[in-house]
């Protein structure tokens, strides 16, 4: 077996799916009334975090063998990562413009806002703390560097990811590569926040899918005219505004589930038959795609709707941002390197193993941490609110 072989990735996936149907993980379960959900979109948010786990675990493999962090030059799994992020910030967009949808432009700012702070900030603390403590670790516990050197480059990681200039800590030259690098990616998530107060407008004036549409092909153009890979960020919010708008409206494809489900994979496989990158007209299209058929229902011939998918994707979040804590504590073990590079079949395990050891840390800070902070700014949210949200509203907070 090859190291980028492809069956790895759905046992990996499999064996997770089977481990997170255990009645031990009904903790994670959601909680309250499920109004307003797309399920859909929670059984895909798992696979995506793991999805970009896997790309960083075999980057960590040329890493830990011939020094280079690089990606291999491999069908599927060279654009795994992107494309994983590229659906999470389309699921950022449909969500949060299908909020602004429901409610003519006008929701609650302050409550969407201390929702978002309470969602995102406290799970990302922990993760900056607790990488910090395994530098000071590797470190010998010893201050290493001036102390305002020190203190300047700690805030920069402690903002919430408003400022991705990922400075080593205390000297320590792998310091970014202990969370992978992953929060670079939470400074676009706030950036969409932030101009939902602008563009909130084209939902008040009903332009809201002139905009979309508008919007989109615009992104298309910029993306075929630059070589940055950047510029499909913004083409990626869009595809995620768009669906929105468009089901809003009522088009919604008339086709049944499996059928859905068939195009759906079809315009995923066709696009990781050829790609080379997540950055592409042609990629993200059929990302695209792919997204708006599981926004309308699609649910992968019920693979989406699964208790242990739905499981997993509650645990998301703590997936994506804690994911290179295990891999960068185990793999700094020599007697545990050394085991795991000894093949490639070694070392798909030493990535189960990994994943594994992730997926009971994400599902306890999410029991510990996130939950009780999503409740928190909820809360606080309705001290302001003497009403409460209409319940075919999308929870955002939740999600």
């Amino acid at each position: 077996m090859g190291l980028y072989n492809i069956a790895p990735y759905f046992a990996f996936m499999a064996f997770l799916c089977c481990l997170f149907a255990l009645p031990v993980f009904r903790f994670v379960d959601a909680t309250g009334s499920a109004l307003g959900r797309v399920s859909t979109i929670d059984g895909l948010r798992g696979f995506l975090a793991l999805s970009v786990m896997l790309y960083h675990g075999l980057i960590e493999y040329n890493y830990v063998t011939v020094g280079k962090w690089m990606a291999g030059d491999a069908l599927f799994y060279r654009p795994l990562g992107g494309v994983a992020v590229m659906l999470f910030f389309m699921i950022t967009a449909f969500l949060f413009w299908t909020r602004l949808l429901k409610r003519d432009g006008r929701p609650d700012w302050a409550a969407l806002y201390i929702g978002r702070l309470f969602r995102i900030g406290p799970l990302y603390i922990v993760a900056v703390v607790a990488m910090a403590i395994i530098v000071f670790w590797r470190s010998g516990f010893e201050l290493r560097e001036p102390l305002d050197n020190f203190v300047p480059n700690m805030g920069r990681w402690l903002a919430l990811g408003l400022n991705d200039d990922m400075q080593p800590i205390n000297a320590f030259p792998w310091t970014i590569f202990i969370l992978m690098g992953v929060t670079w990616s939470i400074k676009y998530e706030w950036w969409f926040y932030f101009s939902l107060v602008v563009t909130a407008t084209f939902v008040r004036s009903g332009m809201h899918m002139v905009f979309a549409l508008v919007g989109l092909a615009a992104s298309f153009a910029i993306i075929l005219t630059t070589q940055s890979d950047l510029w499909c960020l913004p083409a990626a919010f869009f595809c995620g505004i768009a669906t929105a708008s468009l089901l809003h409206e009522g088009f919604a494809p008339r086709l049944n589930v499996h059928t859905m489900s068939i195009i759906a994979l079809a315009a995923l496989a066709a696009m990781f038959s050829f790609a080379k990158t997540h950055a592409g007209v042609l990629q993200i299209t059929l990302t695209g795609t792919a997204f708006y058929l599981i926004c309308s229902g699609a649910d992968l011939f019920g693979l989406l709707r699964l208790r242990s998918a739905q499981r997993m994707g509650h645990i998301s979040y703590g997936i994506y941002l804690l994911q290179g804590i295990p891999m960068t504590v185990l793999f700094w073990q020599e007697p545990f390197k050394a085991w795991a590079i000894i093949s490639p079949t070694h070392y798909w395990a030493s990535l189960l193993l990994c994943g594994t050891v992730l997926c009971i840390i994400a599902s306890m800070t999410f029991a510990m941490i996130e939950r009780p902070f999503i409740r928190l700014g909820k809360s606080l949210s309705k001290l302001r609110l003497p009403w409460s949200e209409n319940g075919a509203a999308i929870d955002i907070h939740k999600q």
